[in-house]
């Protein structure tokens, strides 16, 4: 990662000569950022097995119903998740599960909150067997982010809350599931990944 590098420059730069302080400094100051940018705060969530979590921190910025035929296989509800630069960017596990599948595709970096990025931009499925239900993470690379990184793998089993992955100077998170759910957020509610509740099964 960035963070080791940066503190040794840094660190290198103040032994070599006064001069080189200025820019020590401003490595220092990247480095002291990374660790910030990077940190994974511990979470234990509190809710029920059968609610679905955040999978990010951030701003609720779509509830939409759509059809999935790819991942889905029919009719399914996507709330998004916008991060910004100061939120946490580990996203994790909205319910237990089996990693059923992983696909990468490459693209775009288009900035997050356009319309159709989706479709364009760097992304990467993670799709959850639950039970007899599917649940799909789609990470999505924004200008800034560059790089999405998984923690996890096909066939690999989480619990909710798990760490998945993490987009670095990451943008926005997908979460897409059948209408057995419905959401309990609103747009515009902030949101944390492994605590805040996202949607809910129906009762009956």
């Amino acid at each position: 990662m960035l963070i080791i590098p940066s503190f040794i420059l840094s660190i290198l730069l103040f032994l070599v000569d006064f001069l080189y302080h200025v820019p020590a400094i401003l490595t220092l100051l990247f480095c002291l950022f990374c660790l910030y940018f990077f940190r994974n705060p511990q979470r234990r969530t509190t809710g029920h097995e059968k609610d679905l979590i955040s999978p990010a921190d951030g701003k609720i910025t779509e509830i939409r119903e759509l059809r999935d035929e790819e991942f889905m296989g029919g009719d399914c509800t996507r709330i998004t998740v916008f991060m910004s630069p100061a939120d946490v960017h580990v996203n994790r596990a909205p319910c237990d599960g089996r990693i059923a599948r992983m696909v990468h595709v490459a693209g775009d970096f288009a900035l997050a909150f356009k319309k159709d990025i989706d479709k364009e931009n760097e992304r990467n499925h993670i799709l959850i067997e639950h039970g007899t239900e599917k649940i799909m993470l789609v990470q999505i690379a924004g200008f800034l982010a560059r790089r999405i990184i998984p923690y996890v793998k096909e066939a690999d089993v989480v619990s909710q809350c798990d760490p998945v992955g993490i987009i670095a100077f990451g943008s926005r998170v997908d979460i897409y599931f059948s209408r057995i759910y419905e959401p309990v957020v609103q747009l515009g509610d902030k949101v944390k990944a492994g605590l805040t509740v996202l949607a809910q099964a129906k009762r009956g």
